[in-house]
């Protein structure tokens, strides 16, 4: 009797380890790169191609010092969610 328990257990977990490594083997990789955009604009696919500020393209100097922050600002936290259309290039 107990050399069946055995013999089922082992089964089982053979079976375990099969459909784990079935399961990572068949599975589908993330994808690394956001979707198309959110905004159906006819020429919006563009944008993505398009350089935001090409005269600035390595031309940064992280050495300066920042002008002071507005104290008068509203906290980040406080403003509204951004509109995901209003960054459109068009």
């Amino acid at each position: 009797m107990r050399d069946k328990v055995i013999v089922m257990l082992t089964k089982a977990i053979i079976a375990a380890v099969a459909a784990c490594g079935a399961a990572v083997w068949l599975a589908a990789p993330a994808p690394a790169q956001q979707g198309p955009p959110q905004c159906d604009l006819a020429l919006s696919f563009i944008c993505n191609m398009l350089p935001m500020a090409p005269d600035l393209d390595h031309n940064v100097d992280l050495t300066e010092q920042l002008p002071p922050a507005d104290p008068n600002a509203p906290l980040p936290e406080t403003l509204p969610p951004l509109d995901p259309c209003s960054a459109g290039c068009i």
